[in-house]
């Protein structure tokens, strides 16, 4: 079996949707195209419409690719996604990527009045299938599932090929991955995590005999480039608070030691310590999973990234919270599409 070989370069640069508007993502996908990234992923929670946000980006690109990381599977039916990528794909100059995920309870059911489903896994394995079956043009009939289809078919075949991307983290996800899909994205994740995950999309895929020829390892990051971590960790601390209260990113946490500080920080929110809470977030568990620092240090991050098996990176830049928002996510884009 063939996989995704260790690199002496850093990772490809593609860019998250930095914008607060469509218009704003326009213009912040395009000076990043100029500046050198290689392509646009737009995420989808509450904020704007991934489809519509990603169609616009695509018809303003000249060479970039184009992709969701990620889509919910339960928001969207498999025809839809399949609608969706066909669409995109049709003005993405670079190509489309599908990204899927299984989100969260909150958003799916308490945001989203959807049921959540009882197994990820099998529904994962269920939207997969189902969506490359229309992307083949196939005409779909189901007779059991979260999806029941009579004779469902797209009106058109997509002309080229959909890679479909799975967001995993947990072991069994990340050999699903090895299974049947062609990409995995790695969110918040250190450098052994990356070699973690390389090693259980290789027995998924072995289970299965597959080759994992031209399978993309991808790693989503926060990135800030600042001389001092005090100006963003607050808003750091916030943003990782979120996946410290989550079961599936505190069994990651905890295989590099981190399993009883995310503990005690649960314990003080729920007491109603927020502020402590928030605190107790160590800098090490941040800044082992972003990228923070000089425009040089940053390099040598991505490099170590790269040289443990990534391909590719999906860089969300965070701005400094007391500077205007635009100006300083163009100054972050510009400095690390010149590293």
């Amino acid at each position: 079996m063939t996989t995704s070989t260790t690199s002496n370069r850093a990772p490809r640069l593609d860019i998250a949707s930095p914008g607060r508007t469509v218009r704003e993502n326009i213009e912040l996908a395009t000076l990043a195209e100029r500046a050198g990234w290689q392509g646009f992923w737009v995420a989808e929670a509450t904020g704007g419409d991934a489809v519509a946000t990603a169609a616009a980006v695509a018809a303003r690109l000249e060479t970039g690719r184009i992709g969701t990381a990620i889509l919910p599977m339960q928001t969207r039916d498999p025809m839809l996604l399949a609608m969706a990528a066909t669409s995109i794909g049709q003005v993405a100059p670079g190509g489309f990527v599908l990204g899927l995920g299984t989100s969260t309870p909150l958003i799916i059911e308490d945001w989203h009045a959807t049921p959540w489903g009882s197994s990820p896994l099998g529904l994962t394995r269920e939207c997969v299938g189902l969506v490359r079956r229309f992307l083949a043009g196939e005409r779909v009939t189901t007779d059991s599932g979260r999806w029941r289809y009579r004779r469902a078919q797209l009106a058109a075949r997509p002309s080229g090929t959909t890679p479909v991307y799975l967001a995993a983290l947990n072991d069994r996800m990340l050999e699903l991955a090895g299974e049947i899909a062609d990409g995995v994205i790695l969110n918040f994740v250190t450098v052994a995590d990356v070699a973690h995950a390389k090693q259980r999309v290789a027995a998924g895929a072995a289970r299965v005999g597959r080759d994992l020829a031209g399978f993309e390892f991808m790693v989503f990051f926060r990135a800030t480039v600042a001389d001092d971590y005090e100006e963003v960790r607050e808003r750091y601390q916030r943003e990782l608070f979120t996946y410290v209260m989550a079961p599936v990113y505190q069994r990651m946490f905890a295989r590099e030691g981190y399993g009883d500080a995310c503990q005690e920080i649960q314990a003080l929110w729920r007491a109603g310590e927020r502020q402590r809470a928030l605190d107790g977030i160590p800098e090490s568990l941040i800044r082992e999973r972003t990228l923070i620092g000089s425009a040089t240090e940053i390099q040598g991050r991505l490099q170590a990234y790269g040289d443990a098996g990534a391909d590719s990176t999906i860089t969300f830049p965070v701005a400094i919270p007391d500077r205007d928002y635009l100006l300083d996510t163009t100054r972050i884009i510009e400095t690390l599409g010149s590293t």
